[in-house]
């Protein structure tokens, strides 16, 4: 009898699925064993990952999703949902991941409401149909989260008809009546302003916001949840942009889903605000209290090339002009670029972050993937690192904790290539790192993880070992660490450590800073 978990073990494969993290529990054991049956009948399957914890699993799913851009799938124990999936669904959904989370049925309700869909616990009978239905909305723009619940007995029951794949629906093509009142705009503002969020999850687009920014001679604030803009272009202010921000008479939010720039206040009220985003609406955020002038739904990729053609066609009368502030703007933010490189160079102890990261940069290999969320040195990472697109990711609505879970899953899409994870220490410790830890060794994906840590009220040249709760946690779930308290020391530490990874081992560098 071919039971209901040997059919979803098939639907997971079939969905283009291929590690499915799972979190131990008596409700996923028949697609476990399912799973161990494929293996052994050597049937194609998803590689099922064991994860130590809920947030992991979802964490782990996320990082996976930003370096292979594909579908996502986990099955975890969840009796309090706001408890043991914490920040992670929240960031999942925020950043438009699209994983289809199988949970423990708990009566008559979805397991937790956060995510674009829930499936009716009363139909887990009919799980093939569900979860197909949970992979297609999942993966339909804007994409984002669905829930399955699982009846552990429905699970050993006989499996009905075969389902086929529910190709999900195609976006829509960008309005051009829309994009012709947003270039109209765009070329009368005296002050135009670019704020890039996820533009660069296609990398194509990258080059498009480029050519835009440089025909409108408009100033980038790149909050770099991907790579939206190389570091080093001229025009991209990172998020030092707070002036701006106040000056500016026009803003276009790309891929933006916050009616604030975060860390630099509100948007302008005299400023005509455009959008382009596959869900302009943004439903899941309660409040959004600013009027948009033209909100356009569209992919970036699709939507930028045709927006700078437009925008290109209505000032070609003032090429000059707009050269003229092009070149302003550029030597504006040249000014700040200086302030960057002075502060890679500081010894100063609230610079030692900027230094420290300029140090990793140019200490780690040009095809590391990085996933940041340093806090302890807010906005450092995007004013001294430079990444090639597709190989920096960020995190701006998750709770902490993201980049060591994230880390796994970057891992085991992208195998050849290490990952480095850069986090503070309230991070590393919300991150569940014994947890996250283990499960990478456990599924043979090690990385490097790179700790900003302003704990000790001491010296950071009498910091020991013995006193970093970083490196205690670190070995105690087999991982190498080491500890540096200058950033002379950790280009030697990064290389010694990546070394370590190569060899299949977690680790972990704890950089000691000075209190803030």
């Amino acid at each position: 009898m071919r039971t209901v978990a040997a059919e979803l073990v098939t639907i997971l494969y079939d969905e283009g699925i291929g590690h499915v993290f799972v979190s131990p529990g008596m409700h996923s054991a028949a697609i476990r064993d399912s799973l161990a049956d494929a293996e052994a009948a050597g049937v194609p399957h998803s590689r099922p990952v064991l994860c130590a914890h809920e947030q992991v699993a979802l964490m782990a799913a996320h990082g996976h999703h930003l370096a292979s851009g594909a579908p996502q799938a986990a099955v975890v124990a969840v009796h309090e949902p706001q408890l043991n999936l914490g920040s992670a669904v929240h960031g999942a959904q925020r950043h438009r991941v699209p994983i289809t989370v199988f949970s423990s049925a708990r009566g008559r309700e979805p397991s937790t409401t956060v995510g674009k869909w829930a499936s009716d616990p009363t139909r887990a009978r009919q799980l093939g149909t569900t979860a197909r239905r949970a992979f297609q909305i999942s993966r339909a723009e804007p994409t984002g989260v669905t829930h399955v619940p699982l009846a552990p007995e429905t699970l050993h029951e006989a499996a009905g008809h075969p389902t086929r794949r529910l190709p999900p629906p195609r976006p829509p093509a960008p309005d051009m009546g829309a994009l012709e009142e947003m270039a109209e705009l765009l070329a009368k503002a005296e002050a135009p302003l670019i704020v890039a969020g996820r533009v660069g999850r296609n990398p194509g687009s990258v080059h498009h916001l480029a050519n835009l920014a440089e025909t409108v001679g408009a100033p980038v604030i790149d909050f770099r949840c991907h790579v939206n803009l190389p570091q080093r272009h001229l025009l991209n202010a990172a998020t030092d942009g707070r002036d701006l921000l106040a000056a500016a008479d026009a803003i276009l939010m790309l891929d933006v889903s916050l009616p604030c720039v975060s860390g630099l206040g509100p948007l302008s009220a005299q400023a005509w605000l455009l959008q382009i985003d596959m869900d302009c609406l943004s439903v899941d955020m309660p409040v959004w209290p600013y009027p948009i002038e033209v909100a356009v739904n569209a992919h970036t990729e699709r939507a930028l090339p045709l927006l700078q053609t437009l925008v290109a066609s209505r000032l070609s009368g003032r090429r000059r002009q707009i050269e003229d502030r092009r070149a302003r703007v550029e030597a504006q933010l040249q000014v700040k670029r200086e302030t960057w490189r002075a502060r890679a160079a500081s010894t100063e102890p609230a610079d030692l972050p900027d230094a420290v990261l300029a140090e990793l940069d140019r200490s780690l290999p040009g095809d590391v993937l990085v996933l940041e969320e340093g806090v302890a040195g807010a906005g450092g990472a995007l004013r001294q690192m430079e990444r090639p697109p597709g190989h920096f990711f960020r995190s701006t609505y998750s709770g902490p904790g993201w980049a060591v879970g994230a880390a796994l899953g970057a891992r085991l899409a992208q195998p050849a290539q290490p990952v480095v994870a850069i986090c503070d220490q309230a991070a590393f410790a919300s991150g569940l790192p014994t947890a996250a830890l283990w499960s990478a060794q456990r599924a043979d994906a090690p990385f490097l993880t790179v700790v900003l840590d302003r704990t000790l009220d001491v010296g950071i040249e009498d910091a020991s070992e013995e006193d970093s709760d970083v490196i205690v946690a670190a070995r105690a779930s087999g991982a190498e660490a080491q500890m540096v308290s200058r950033p002379s020391d950790v280009a030697a530490a990064v290389e010694r450590l990546l070394a370590t990874t190569r060899d299949g081992v977690c680790a972990v560098l704890d950089v000691r800073l000075p209190l803030a």
